[in-house]
């Protein structure tokens, strides 16, 4: 992956506060990952404000499927 250029580095300085990780990750092209550890170091250095309820939308989690018990067919009645 290639370096932070400056206007990246202002981007996501300006896009922290009032974004999602998965907004900023779009409109910067950038792994979330990368996302991550970078605010992670720019909160490490004070540009970015520490504010552990940043809200970082993922993914809904999809519940469980339920699996459906299926009572066995009755026998066919033999033909007479």
């Amino acid at each position: 992956m290639s370096r932070w250029t400056d206007e990246e580095l202002r981007e996501l300085i300006t896009l922290w506060p009032t974004h999602s990780v998965s907004q900023i990750v779009k409109r910067l092209h950038r792994p979330r990952w990368a996302i991550r550890s970078k605010a992670k170091r720019l909160c490490l250095d004070g540009l970015l404000p520490h504010n552990p309820e940043h809200f970082d939308v993922d993914a809904p989690k999809r519940p469980m499927p339920q699996s459906k018990i299926v009572p066995p067919k009755p026998p066919l009645a033999p033909d007479r």
